[in-house]
């Protein structure tokens, strides 16, 4: 568990990093573009107050474009991003915490909104 977790906050920096390189081709900027906004809007294919289960959704698109975004760019820019990730590894996980923190809020806040909670 803990490899798995040690792994994903440098895999999603790297995706942030990768789709802001200039050497990124546009699609692969607007998956991870509209991937953000997806985990940001509220109105999900599974809602995210159903806690666990509502995120499988998020986490299944969030692989789907992972894959996708690095399949389309060249394996040097993503070494080249995944090693300053790696060695960032602190920043990698500020980031991932303001965007889950950022999430919650957003759907917490549309949740109260709407009458959910």
């Amino acid at each position: 568990m803990s490899r798995l977790r040690l792994g994903v906050l440098p895999e999603a920096y790297t995706l942030v990093r990768v789709a802001f390189d200039e050497r990124t081709p546009r699609r692969a900027t607007a998956l991870v573009l509209a991937l953000v906004a997806y985990l940001l809007v509220p109105l999900d294919v599974l809602p995210d107050v159903v806690l666990g289960v509502g995120w499988l959704d998020d986490l299944t698109l969030g692989v789907v474009v992972h894959r996708l975004v690095l399949r389309s760019v060249p394996p040097d820019v993503v070494a080249d991003h995944r090693a300053v990730a790696r060695e960032n590894a602190v920043t990698a996980g500020a980031v991932l915490l303001v965007a889950v923190v950022a999430a919650l809020t957003v759907t917490l806040l549309a949740a109260w909104r709407l009458g959910v909670v």
